[in-house]
């Protein structure tokens, strides 16, 4: 049997540094029904796709394209998938802020990392009832708080995903009017009295 190498890129940035978010999508699509995702801002983090069949992902970076471009790379995915589908692997070379040739509320889940504000801008191609999976590196978790078509359903944590106390998630430390402007200004997140690696909002209109 032909052995499937780890994709260079993928090895580097992930598997070395332990950060595969294995358990998260595991759990994610145990708890939730999710057949397919979106990943803005992806690079080169291919874990949905071992964990659901359609994914389709989006990043300006060349070396994010030549990865995608790989035959490799999907050969991996397969050799790693927990489904029994085929890997449906799209990529788009282009900034998330526009329109990618997808239809409206297509996808059960959106991702959103470490590239920015992703969750307003994306959330048109998110079902109704699906749902953003989102850390607050640059705030968007915070402002996913805030957006009124979002609702907190989730937080993933050291004890994994939980749906307890999600009232006492973003209580900012400081008095501060959390507002849409104000976290775009910032450009980052702010302090909150208790925080998670990663929120799980649905989408709720």
């Amino acid at each position: 049997m032909k052995k499937i190498e780890i994709p260079a890129l993928y090895k580097k940035w992930h598997v070395d540094r332990g950060y595969e978010l294995e358990s998260l999508f595991e759990q994610l699509t145990e708890q939730f029904d999710i057949r397919s995702v979106l990943y803005p801002g992806c690079y080169v983090h291919i874990t949905p796709s071992f964990y659901i069949p359609r994914a389709v992902y989006v990043d300006m970076e060349l070396p994010a394209k030549k990865f995608f471009d790989d035959p490799s790379v999907l050969e991996y995915i397969e050799s790693r998938k927990t489904y029994k589908e085929k890997s449906e692997v799209t990529f788009y070379h282009q900034s998330y802020e526009e329109l990618i040739d997808e239809p409206r509320e297509s996808f059960d889940l959106v991702i959103s990392q470490y590239a920015g504000f992703i969750s307003e801008p994306t959330k048109r191609y998110l079902k109704k009832g699906g749902v953003l999976m989102v850390n607050n590196s640059h705030g968007d978790a915070g402002l996913a708080s805030i957006d009124k078509d979002f609702n907190l359903v989730a937080v993933f944590g050291q004890s994994g995903l939980s749906e307890k106390n999600l009232d006492q998630y973003f209580i900012p430390k400081k008095k501060t009017e959390v507002t849409t402007k104000y976290l775009k200004d910032l450009g980052r997140s702010i302090g909150y009295t208790k925080t998670a690696s990663n929120y799980i909002f649905e989408k709720v209109t």
